[in-house]
């Protein structure tokens, strides 16, 4: 039998639901209020001290207060505070300054120099196409002066005077090794592309490949590495990453990619547990043995590097235990400057976060300390020549 509901029945279910809604409404609203007022209430007791401390600076303090200068200060001191040694904050000039460096880019006039007993610098390196090389500067030439100021009177302070703005000039004195006439030259400062990966072709076959840092420049110099070794002959490689403390994610990933089998091979995870893939390879894979140097400054992206290749391409790792530094950062962008924080591990699918624990070698090899030779890189070639004579 159908029901009738009265018109007062209605209107009384109605205000009824009304009257709910709006103490759900009206106590959550109360929540989020308490809530915020709670935090303001934080906040507040949180920075009393610093106001007290600002006006007290204000005051007392004897000269004009340099205000960016300050800010930075706080703001370093906050993340500093974190008591992590990775997380930084970074100003604009650094940011920008931080930004280049992971490209691989420095500004300078192209040339290396090591330092001397007589507290000059021998030119080791010209950059090709650098100022100094077109200029007329060479390896073996030795560096005097700069800005006037002589390297034997003040190294450090003299080096630091190549450094400047693009495009600005710098006066060199250089001791021609060829002739032992000092000779200046005024090269102009540009931007250069660091030279991250050296090689070589060794004997019995082998390609050597030493990677000083992880660079978005990194990815070409290594590919272009590869391709001539292996057009010398190269049929098996010793990659060397000792005291290689890392570098940037997406230049590892573009360098190994060719060297790992189709699938995703490393995972971060934040504090909730959270898993993203980091690095994933294409169907394509070069196979060939490998040998990895490594020792106890292979640190962060080197050490992945040589995980993901023993985990998935049968590397073996020669030297000494890694650094053991399975934590990733992330620079975030602010409104000046920028924050670096570490935000989570990260772990391979095989083997587990050897954060703080490092990556043991499959053949331990200590350096010598009574020999110019690298032992190391020759228990590499030794063990490459043994798995291929056995194969």
């Amino acid at each position: 039998m159908n029901r009738k509901i009265s018109l007062s029945l209605t209107i009384c279910l109605m205000a009824l639901t009304a009257a709910v809604t709006f103490v759900l409404t009206l106590s959550f609203s109360q929540k989020k209020f308490n809530e915020t007022l709670s935090e303001v209430d934080r906040l507040s007791g949180k920075y009393q001290l610093l106001d007290e401390l600002d006006a007290k600076v204000r005051e007392e303090y004897y000269t004009d207060i340099p205000e960016e200068d300050v800010m930075n200060g706080m703001l370093m001191g906050y993340v500093d505070g974190l008591g992590d040694k990775y997380s930084t904050y970074r100003s604009a000039t650094e940011y920008a300054q931080y930004e280049d460096s992971n490209a691989g880019v420095y500004t300078g006039v192209g040339i290396s120099v090591h330092k001397m007993d007589s507290g000059e610098a021998e030119i080791v390196s010209v950059t090709e196409n650098g100022s100094a090389e077109k200029a007329g500067i060479e390896a073996g030439d030795i560096l005097v002066a700069v800005e006037g100021t002589l390297l034997k009177d003040g190294y450090a302070e003299a080096i630091k005077l190549i450094e400047g703005e693009v495009g600005t000039n710098v006066v060199l004195r250089v001791r021609k090794g060829k002739t032992g006439n000092e000779q200046t030259y005024t090269v102009t400062r540009a931007k250069l592309d660091e030279i991250t990966v050296e090689s070589e072709m060794l004997d019995n076959h082998i390609g050597y490949i030493r990677i000083k840092k992880f660079r978005t420049v990194s990815v070409t110099q290594f590919r272009n590495a590869m391709n001539t070794l292996h057009e010398k002959g190269a049929e098996k490689f010793i990659f060397d990453v000792r005291d290689n403390g890392g570098g940037v994610l997406s230049a590892l990933e573009q360098m190994v990619d060719p060297l790992l089998p189709e699938g995703e091979l490393a995972f971060a995870h934040d504090k909730q547990g959270n898993a993203t893939t980091i690095l994933t390879s294409d169907a394509e894979q070069m196979e060939f043995p490998m040998a990895i140097l490594v020792n106890g400054n292979t640190a962060s992206a080197s050490e992945l590097f040589a995980c993901v290749l023993r985990d998935y391409a049968g590397a073996k790792l020669v030297g000494e235990k890694t650094f053991g530094k399975g934590i990733m950062q992330t620079t975030f962008p602010l409104s000046s400057g920028a924050v670096t924080l570490t935000t989570s591990t990260y772990e391979t699918g095989i083997t587990p976060c050897y954060h703080g624990v490092g990556l043991e070698p499959d053949v331990l090899s200590v350096p010598a300390e009574d020999t110019d030779e690298d032992t190391q890189l020759a228990d590499a070639v030794k063990l490459l020549t043994e798995q291929k004579e056995a194969e």
